[in-house]
């Protein structure tokens, strides 16, 4: 019968354990490369920061910062869109499409019912400020009414994008 404590065996048991600890230090939990987040700055997925344009005519806009939760089943777009609409009290668009760079709207028929140019103005610019503040890699906004490229709503010309100053 043969030793099993040899020199050899003890020597290859070594080099084994030293193989299995390298191996679990560099398998270790986390990315050992990845930099910390600061306090109160991580977001959950299930939240939406919302950069909301208000309109002040004459003045301009009020810029206001939200944080809106997300139902399960709600897309950022459709909550942008509502949140927008109850805070201006204007009607909700449809749809929020994005193409390439831009994003594209679709709104009501009544959108602009009962505003003068100036309320109409100011009402189309804050929705158009807003998604695009609010969805930072898009450039620009284009409208559709009621699912249609229409040249015009009742005194604003749809016809060129809207983007930031």
């Amino acid at each position: 019968m043969r030793k099993a404590l040899t020199p050899w065996n003890l020597l290859g048991l070594f080099l084994f354990l030293v193989g299995i600890l390298a191996y679990w230090q560099g398998q270790g939990g986390g990315s050992p490369h990845a930099l910390p987040l600061p306090q109160g700055e991580a977001t959950s997925p299930n939240r939406l920061p919302l950069v909301l344009y208000r309109p002040d005519p004459p003045k301009g806009f009020l810029k206001e910062t939200l944080s809106v939760d997300l139902a399960p089943g709600e897309t950022p777009e459709g909550k942008a869109l509502g949140t927008w609409a109850e805070a201006v009290g204007a009607p909700a668009p449809k749809a929020l499409y994005r193409l390439g760079q831009g994003l594209v709207v679709d709104l009501p028929g009544d959108f602009a019912r009962g505003l003068d140019a100036t309320g109409e103005t100011f009402r189309l610019y804050s929705l158009a400020y807003t998604l695009l503040a609010t969805f930072a890699p898009a450039e620009e906004v284009r409208f559709l009414v009621e699912g249609e490229a229409k040249p015009g709503l009742a005194h604003l010309d749809l016809s060129q994008p809207i983007r930031l100053p």
